[in-house]
């Protein structure tokens, strides 16, 4: 039985998104509505917003939702934020009290290089990957998310960075993502690309969509 209320609200967040400076967003939650997970980890909480819009997007169509967000939260300072070239999040439980009121949520806080494990045995229906920036940071992300992953699990990989070879080497996902299987997974470069300055430095960035295809 499909949600009116979510789905009304999911239409007009892509309508703000897609006459906005960044369009790239309305691509979750399109992603979303067509693929219909059940089950949504996100690398990358920050301040809890994309979270609530993709449970809602997700529940248009499943009511039971199952939500898992990995991020440092308060550990967070200014050297780190520099070093990653991130932003500084909500507390993880001011976060936690508001997204519990939509799903079923579980968050860690801390580096993912050690908080990835801590969910065991666990396969998803969709993963989003936007955590720390620099490279070795999403590298590790990757693969320690390879292991919730199940045949057709969708990944979604933000900062595919354009134009800026001397980020490319130190920042984003394409070097990852250029060297992702494609005989083990399909690749989408989406279309919007977002523009903007962060940290003095100047980006042109691009969401890719892999899909883990049925060849196991």
């Amino acid at each position: 039985m499909i949600n009116f209320v979510c789905l009304i609200l999911t239409i007009l967040r892509i309508i703000k998104y897609l006459i906005s400076d960044t369009k790239r967003y309305s691509i979750i939650l399109s992603t979303i509505f067509y693929y219909k997970p059940k089950s949504i980890i996100e690398i990358g909480v920050y301040r809890g917003v994309r979270a609530k819009e993709m449970i809602q997007a997700a529940q248009i169509f499943n009511k039971n939702i199952e939500y898992f967000g990995f991020d440092l939260f308060e550990m967070i300072n200014k050297k780190i934020q520099r070093k990653e070239l991130s932003k500084i999040p909500y507390s993880k439980k001011d976060i936690k009290n508001n997204l519990s009121k939509y799903a079923k949520v579980r968050l860690f806080k801390g580096y993912t290089s050690k908080t990835l494990d801590k969910l065991k045995n666990k396969k998803v229906d969709l993963i989003f990957i936007d955590g720390g920036h620099r490279l070795d940071t999403i590298k590790n992300d990757w693969y320690k998310s390879i292991k919730f992953q199940k045949k057709n699990t969708i990944i979604i990989f933000d900062d595919y960075y354009l134009d800026n070879k001397k980020i490319i080497r130190n920042f984003g996902c394409n070097l990852v993502v250029n060297k992702i299987d494609e005989k083990k997974y399909s690749k989408k470069l989406f279309f919007f690309t977002d523009r903007f300055v962060h940290l003095k430095q100047r980006l042109n960035i691009k969401m890719v969509l892999l899909k883990k295809l049925n060849n196991d």
